[in-house]
């Protein structure tokens, strides 16, 4: 890997490699080691699990078809807290998969992994997942990315339309988002479920593109009956429609005096 590569861009990292392939997992393993990470190994699930539970590591690298206990239901486990004593709920994990279909990602998404890398891996592929699941995605366009982008309103007419969009969003969006942490709080999933959905379509309009992929992700774990996933998912959603907020509160089609 040349010194322009996404690991450059990476610490030194304690990197828990879950793979019950030899081959794969032999290749994962040098592939860390020579971009100066520390990798840990386990063959399956179990062995994932009790890795976890006595190794602090900085971020999971875990294949989804394991013989004994798949990747989804280790991460559902670790999501769980089952591995509390070492690792937080929230330790990064990125899904290693053989499918590349939509469907397969937001599987899992669902399940709680943070992202996902098609196999057979390569080395950039993977470097540039771990940094952006890490937040350390220092490229351009993650940089420069918007919470919301508007840019299609630049006409005068249509930046009025877009202030009174503005303005349904912020009317609409934030008690929706309040009632959706409440139907959690009692443990009502299909509430959630429909709220969530209403912010993935209130999203749309104003292209605030992370917090609709994050409600949509919401909306499958609730659905899916997982209270706990759905949980940890809402935590990001919540942030992530407070800054959605917070951008539209300041933006100057909305605060432009009439």
């Amino acid at each position: 890997m040349n010194a322009s590569a996404p690991a450059q861009d990476l610490p030194s990292l304690t990197v828990l490699v879950v793979d019950d392939n030899d081959v794969n997992r032999l290749y994962m393993l040098h592939l860390l080691k020579k971009n100066g990470h520390i990798p840990i190994p386990a063959a399956d699930g179990r062995q994932a699990l009790e890795m976890a539970r006595s190794h602090p590591v900085d971020i999971i690298l875990m294949d989804v078809q394991l013989p004994d206990m798949d990747g989804l239901t280790v991460t559902r486990a670790i999501r769980d807290g089952q591995c509390a004593g070492a690792n937080t709920a929230q330790v990064p994990i990125l899904a290693l998969t053989a499918f590349a279909m939509h469907d397969d990602r937001e599987r899992c998404l669902a399940a709680g992994m943070d992202d996902h890398v098609s196999k057979p891996v390569r080395g950039a592929d993977l470097f540039a997942a771990m940094a952006r699941v890490l937040g350390r995605d220092r490229s351009p366009e993650a940089a420069t990315r918007p919470v919301l982008d508007l840019s299609e309103f630049t006409r005068k007419g249509r930046q009025e339309f877009a202030a009174e969009l503005l303005a349904l969003f912020l009317e609409l969006a934030e008690p929706k988002g309040l009632a959706l942490a409440a139907a959690l709080d009692r443990n009502d999933l299909t509430a959630a479920a429909g709220l969530a959905h209403d912010l993935v379509g209130m999203a749309g309009p104003i292209r605030a593109e992370a917090l609709g992929q994050t409600m949509r992700s919401l909306q499958e774990r609730c659905q899916s009956g997982d209270l706990a996933a759905s949980r940890e998912r809402h935590a990001q959603a919540a942030r992530e429609l407070a800054d959605v907020l917070a951008a539209v509160r300041a933006h100057p089609f909305l605060t432009a005096p009439v």
